[in-house]
């Protein structure tokens, strides 16, 4: 057992499980060398980035040869691109073939169901589907049209698919300036008279369609816009809804988190280990790739890593749980180097 003067720090937090097998291997000669590195991540899958300016393979290449040239310092290991422009299902198909970092999702619009681009969306390789109640909530879209007969035909078709679909759902009636949010973001757009539409509305119709296709993984962005406790329930409730980290779970360049704070958050993490992807929300295009947007990712993998989640969990949310969603295997990255940052 790790002992550095006379205190036993594998009891205290938990570490990199290589420190623990130093404590044997080699017959203990290394044994409290590196005793402090804790778990780490072997990679992120950041499974909510956004592309945008895009018009070509090759300007998926350029928005992926930029992002990961400063990224990869940072072990970003894989993303998922959300696309909306039909023209490009071909220069996605292309690009994935060749480049394991890379996959999508069909970014299809609330009042434009058309399961014929679905269909041309998954023949091309797309992973699956974003939505976002956006128009929705502005006013410019009935909410009903969820239960419309071709979106039942969609939804059906990406459960027959074994597909999971990425849902903006709600969106906060409140300022968020630590994180960068607007004040009422979409809702404070809303200028049409059918006042009585509101979030409660949009959550409970949404888990009505996650309790009906439950072959979905449904992955709700944002948290929902609700808290732990809430969270915690209709995570109980419906076994095929997921959540990703954007927005809600993160942290500034400069900040920490209280005590009591990050107790809360590792008991809700540990408790749905397998529920929570890890993902930024970045808004990636060509040669527009800052500090910005840099600090923007870090900020969310700094909330997890400030959070000392034992090793197993760690590597779940990072990468684990998106690649079992997507249907992909885990990768190998290799070694460049004597450290790797």
């Amino acid at each position: 057992m790790l002992m550095v003067n006379g205190n036993n720090f594998m009891e205290k937090e938990p570490r990199s499980p290589d420190v623990l097998v130093r404590e044997t291997a080699d017959n203990g000669f290394s044994r409290g060398w590196g005793f402090h590195f804790p778990p780490n991540e072997e990679y992120w899958f950041d499974c909510h980035t956004h592309l945008a300016n895009a018009h070509s393979a090759d300007d998926i290449r350029k928005v992926l040869k930029e992002w990961y040239a400063i990224l990869d310092g940072y072990r970003l290991g894989r993303l998922t691109l959300l696309v909306n422009d039909i023209e490009l299902f071909a220069a996605c198909q292309e690009v994935q073939a060749e480049d394991d970092q890379f996959n999508w999702l069909f970014y299809q619009q609330c009042d434009q169901p058309d399961l014929q681009q679905v269909e041309q969306a998954l023949a091309h390789g797309a992973a699956g589907l974003k939505l976002h109640n956006a128009p929705i909530m502005r006013g410019l879209v009935d909410y009903r049209i969820w239960q419309s007969e071709p979106w039942q035909r969609i939804f059906a078709r990406i459960e027959e698919a074994g597909k999971p679909i990425l849902w903006h759902v709600t969106q906060r009636v409140s300022r968020s300036p630590y994180h960068g949010g607007s004040e009422n973001a979409y809702w404070s757009e809303n200028k049409t008279s059918a006042g009585e539409l509101n979030n409660e509305m949009l959550l409970s119709q949404f888990c009505d369609i996650v309790q009906t296709y439950q072959g979905i993984p449904f992955i709700g962005a944002h948290q929902l816009h609700v808290g732990l406790e809430r969270l915690s329930g209709l995570l109980d409730t419906h076994p095929n809804l997921y959540i990703d980290t954007s927005c809600g779970f993160f942290l500034r360049w400069a900040d920490m988190f209280y005590e009591q704070d990050r107790n809360a958050y590792r008991s809700f993490f540990q408790q749905y280990p397998e529920r929570i992807l890890f993902g930024s929300d970045a808004r990636l295009a060509p040669g527009e790739i800052d500090t910005y947007l840099v600090e923007s990712f870090l900020g969310h993998a700094r909330f997890l890593l400030q959070l000392c989640l034992p090793a197993d969990l760690l590597q779940a949310v990072a990468s684990q749980n998106a690649e079992r969603l997507f249907g992909l295997k885990s990768k190998e990255v290799p070694r460049r180097g004597n450290v790797r940052p």
